[in-house]
């Protein structure tokens, strides 16, 4: 089962908790898809709580995927922590969609 889950604009640490409360309700053991086309102010929170959805589902079998590559401001961020220095390739895939970084 596909469950897709648009990420709000404000994404932040500020609130979080609340989108992570969220997305426990959400078949870890399902394909998810994250619709982060409008995030305006992420920080480290964002990429961590992404990172530990793709953990969970993994290890109960699910997947999760972006429904478009990160916009600028999350590859901005992503660039900032290090993060696209030394990526592997799934995932550049997974936070690209394989479009090469400019």
């Amino acid at each position: 089962m596909t469950s897709a889950f648009c990420v709000p604009a404000d994404l932040s640490m500020a609130n979080i908790g609340a989108v992570a409360d969220e997305l426990r309700l959400l078949p870890p053991d399902g394909d998810m898809v994250l619709d982060v086309a409008d995030l305006a102010v992420p920080d480290l929170s964002v990429v961590q709580l992404i990172e530990s959805l793709r953990a969970q589902a993994r290890s109960h079998g699910g997947s999760v995927r972006l429904a478009a590559p990160a916009n600028d401001t999350l590859a901005a961020l992503l660039r900032r922590a290090g993060f696209v220095d030394a990526m592997p390739a799934d995932d550049h895939d997974f936070w690209f969609h394989g479009v090469p970084l400019q």
